[in-house]
This record gives C-alpha cells, sequence and structure tokens, in this order.
C-alpha cells in the first residue's frame, strides 16, 4: 500500500520539525514548503492526502491558501488543518467559518497532533467507501476554549452544529441551530442542568460538528441569558474550589463527624459512608444536586471538619501544582538567596504534628496580629505540614 503523503506549509520549517518526524515515524511521507506559492506547485506533483498551513504567512495566509485550494476542482476535497495562535473571540470566528478539516494550536502536543491527523486521514478512507456524508469539525481543549466561549462564537457565526464535550470520563452534547442553544444532554439530566453543569468543565476536550440534526427545541431561554448564567456559574465555581481541596484530591468523613444537619448534607454523608474516601470531583458527579450547590454543602462541612482530605497535597491530571505548592514556589522565587533546603527546615513539621483543619484556623485567628510580625521576619507567609510523598513531589516540582 502506498505511504499516505503530508504537505505542511510553514514559513518557519523548525517550528513543525517534530511533528514532521512523529509523523514520518508514523508512517507518512512528510514535505514541508515554506511558502504558500511552493506550497501550490508541491500540491501538483506530490499530491498530498492532507495539507497543514500555518495561519499567518508571508504573501499569501492560510485563509488565502485554503481558498485557492478549495477553488481547484482537484483539490476541494483535500483535507485541510490550520496551525496557529488564536487568542480571541473574533480570530476563533473566523476560523469556524473556514471549510477546514481541524485547527490545532501552537505550541503543538506532538502525540495529540498526530492522532488527530491519522484519525482524520482513517476517517476520509472511511468515508470515501461509504456513501456518508464528511462533516467539517473543529476540536480543543476546554481549557482553551470552555462551553461560553464556544457558545459565544458559534452564535456570532450563526452555525448549526453539534458541539460534544468531554470530561471527568463523561461525555455531554450541545444542539445548536443558526447560533441558538436549543438542547443540550448529559445523562439522565435535563437540558438545562446538563447545560449548567458543562458550564463549570474547564479540564477536557470539546469537538464541534457542523452538521444540521433533527433535535427540538428544548430550551426556550435567549442565548445571552443562558452565557450570562454560565459566566456567573464557572465565577462562583472558581471562587468555591479556590478555598477547597483540589478536586481530585480524596476526601472522607472525619472520624468523630457530627450529625448532618439536614438532608443535603445527609446526601453527602451517604455518599462517604463506612468510611469510605472518593475524590471531591466524584462526589460532585454523583451527587443529583446541582454541582455548585454540593461544593456549597460540601465546603460547610469541611468548614466543620465533618469532612476531610485524605491528602493536603495532589497534582490534577494537567500536572499543575496544588495552591499551596504555587505559593511555596513563589516564596522560594522571592528568597533565591536561601538554600532550598533551609526553606524545607524552616516550613516543614511532622504531619503527626498538624493540627485539624478547623483547630488551625482557630489558632490562626487568636495569634494573626504575632505571626504577622514573625512572618514579616521569616519571609514566610505560614507553616506547611507534608508528609514524605509531598516533600519529595515538592523537591521535583522545583528542581525543574
Amino acid at each position: 500500500m502506498d505511504r499516505k503523503r503530508i504537505l505542511i506549509n510553514e514559513k518557519e520549517p523548525h517550528e513543525v520539525g517534530d511533528l514532521r518526524k512523529a509523523l514520518v515515524a508514523t508512517g507518512y511521507d512528510v514535505r514541508i514548503a515554506e511558502s504558500s506559492a511552493q506550497t501550490l506547485e508541491l500540491i501538483e506533483g506530490f499530491k498530498p492526502n492532507l495539507l497543514i498551513s500555518e495561519v499567518r504567512m508571508p504573501v499569501m495566509d492560510g485563509p488565502h491558501l485554503l481558498q485557492e485550494v478549495r477553488n481547484r476542482p482537484a483539490t476541494q476535497a483535500l483535507l485541510f488543518v490550520m496551525i496557529g495562535k488564536l487568542r480571541t473571540v473574533e480570530e476563533r470566528v473566523n476560523i469556524l467559518k473556514l471549510p477546514i478539516d481541524d485547527y490545532l494550536q501552537k505550541p503543538l502536543d506532538i502525540d495529540e497532533a498526530v492522532v488527530r491527523i491519522d484519525n482524520l486521514i482513517k476517517e476520509i478512507e472511511l468515508l470515501s467507501a461509504s456513501s456518508q456524508p464528511r462533516w467539517r469539525g473543529f476540536n480543543g481543549h476546554l481549557s482553551e476554549m470552555n462551553l461560553v466561549d464556544l457558545l459565544q462564537t458559534i452564535e456570532v457565526g450563526k452555525k448549526t452544529c453539534v458541539l460534544k464535550l468531554r470530561a471527568h470520563g463523561k461525555e455531554g452534547q450541545v444542539f445548536v441551530t443558526e447560533g441558538q442553544v436549543i438542547d443540550a444532554e448529559l445523562g439522565g439530566l435535563q437540558a438545562r442542568q446538563a447545560l449548567l453543569r458543562m458550564f463549570t468543565w474547564s479540564d477536557g476536550t470539546f469537538q464541534v460538528e457542523l452538521r444540521p440534526h433533527e433535535r427540538t427545541r428544548m430550551l426556550t431561554i435567549a442565548n445571552r441569558d443562558l452565557i450570562s448564567e454560565g459566566l456567573t456559574r464557572q465565577h462562583r465555581w472558581r471562587q468555591l474550589t479556590a478555598q477547597l481541596p483540589p478536586l481530585h484530591a480524596q476526601v472522607m468523613l472525619a472520624p468523630a463527624a457530627a450529625p448532618p444537619a439536614n438532608e443535603e448534607e445527609q446526601a453527602l454523608y451517604n455518599l462517604l459512608e463506612n468510611g469510605a474516601a472518593k475524590r471531591l470531583l466524584e462526589l460532585v458527579e454523583e451527587n443529583p444536586a446541582d454541582d455548585l450547590r454540593t461544593l456549597t454543602v460540601f465546603k460547610k462541612l469541611y468548614d466543620r471538619g465533618a469532612i476531610q482530605a485524605v491528602q493536603t497535597a495532589s497534582t490534577n491530571k494537567n500536572g499543575e501544582s496544588t495552591q499551596w505548592l504555587k505559593r511555596l514556589q513563589e516564596e522560594v522565587q522571592t528568597r533565591s538567596a536561601a538554600p532550598v533546603d533551609a526553606l524545607f527546615k524552616a516550613v516543614i513539621r511532622p504531619v503527626e504534628q498538624a493540627p485539624q483543619p478547623h483547630e488551625r484556623r482557630r489558632a490562626d485567628r487568636r495569634q494573626q496580629a504575632g505571626r504577622r510580625q514573625d512572618d514579616r521576619r521569616s519571609g514566610l507567609l505560614r507553616k506547611l505540614y507534608l508528609n514524605k510523598s509531598e516533600l519529595l513531589m515538592i523537591r521535583e516540582k522545583l528542581s525543574h
């Protein structure tokens, strides 16, 4: 079987050097052109199965190259992937309006790029052997474009599409007709509850399928009101999570937890009964109540000491450090003249001496004035209580 051919249009070849190597290792024949004019010349003889182009190119940029390719009968159906750095909503809207097959954000994640390119080529092979139509699409990470960003972009472009969002092991869908959200689904939730839940997703992926659908309108709320509520929920979500253990931290009922005060607290108690430990995110997903309400109730129980974190420090799925680790890193940077070992000796006590969260907060309030004075002398914000595994993690972070 002939090797599939990929042509890359990039004014800075070194920026796609690793991508080329990975694609060649996968089995593709890859060439790089340094201008759109050279790309058009190579298309004739090389006959690529897929074309990758940087958005910003001299003389003829990526969108104009795309137009030229689509205007030629021989290349109308050529798979076309844009790469670049798009930051503003206006740029995203313009990309969505283009008849491209995918967009990859720079700096490129090589493994992800290879998988997405490979999937595109395999998909077109399968569809070529069938009578199914091929829909254009747009993929990415929710950390780059969350649901609010997507809805704003699609509304401006007046697109009809299906949004597929994946996060926390779940997949939800949002159905849009001419820029207006008409339905959403996520598990067994009703349309509005499903949409509200997905507004808080920031760790996952999305896929926009620009195609018609047969959904009837289940949401009658205007887009501007939905987006406004989504922004409010995102803000409240960030506020709550900033005051709680990391979402991926294990939590459990405290040994001497007081009885629940109401049905909402009882629901969380039931999820943690018999000494079970679960991730905070699992509690939010498993509790049938609204996710923001679940976090609010959890915070009350956590502040009272009824629920405690099994681990005081962890890393999330993206490998990002928790808030206390970020604070420690900032302190290290401001005290660059001090040896790291000396810093650790100053801030770490054995984990068995660490007071319970509610006891520590009361002690902090009583000694606030004195501690501030000591902090100014020592240059440290507060003491941290770490176990051996957490210490090793900090050393690894600070060594990079």
